[in-house]
């Protein structure tokens, strides 16, 4: 995908999420766990990590730099930086995720095309090439990270699992 169509593809999954949390309550954000032991305001914090994450990695590859995440599991990661940000308030998660989303589009939008399909040198698990714009490609049921992760919320909530809204 070039630059442009990630980047309005990435906005689209924010704003989907973004929507998602406008659906819900202070209370809800906190109360239910919806992957594993994560609550919503962890699974921000998780996406604010991991969007932080893939910031400072596009300058990793650019430096022809092997990104972290290429060898090693990224569960013990999730597990940190949720933990790390457990005692701030929904509000200062959201605010987190909010503008390290924002600072990953400006620093997408800063690339040229050059610098957006760099190689690395490296290469993924599956042999295929580390660039900065294979940094963008994970995708689980066509979705993105974001976009996953709001699906994931969506059907919590509409499963039998939470008999927690009434429509």
């Amino acid at each position: 995908m070039d630059k442009e169509k990630t980047r309005e593809f990435l906005k689209e999954e924010h704003e989907r999420m973004n929507s998602v949390i406008n659906s819900l309550n202070v209370e809800e954000l906190v109360q239910y766990h919806i992957v594993k032991a994560w609550n919503i305001k962890d699974i921000l914090a998780h996406l604010a990590a991991w969007n932080k994450e893939l910031t400072k990695s596009i300058g990793i590859v650019l430096d022809k730099n092997d990104v972290w995440f290429r060898t090693k599991n990224e569960e013990e990661f999730n597990k940190i930086q949720v933990v790390l940000r457990k005692s701030r308030s929904v509000e200062e998660i959201i605010d987190e995720w909010k503008n390290s989303f924002t600072k990953l589009i400006e620093k997408i939008e800063s690339l040229s095309d050059d610098q957006w399909n760099f190689d690395s040198g490296f290469k993924w698990k599956d042999g295929s090439s580390i660039s900065v714009k294979s940094l963008f490609g994970y995708r689980k049921r066509d979705l993105g990270h974001e976009g996953w992760h709001a699906f994931q919320i969506e059907d919590y909530f509409e499963s039998d699992r939470c008999a927690c809204r009434v429509y």
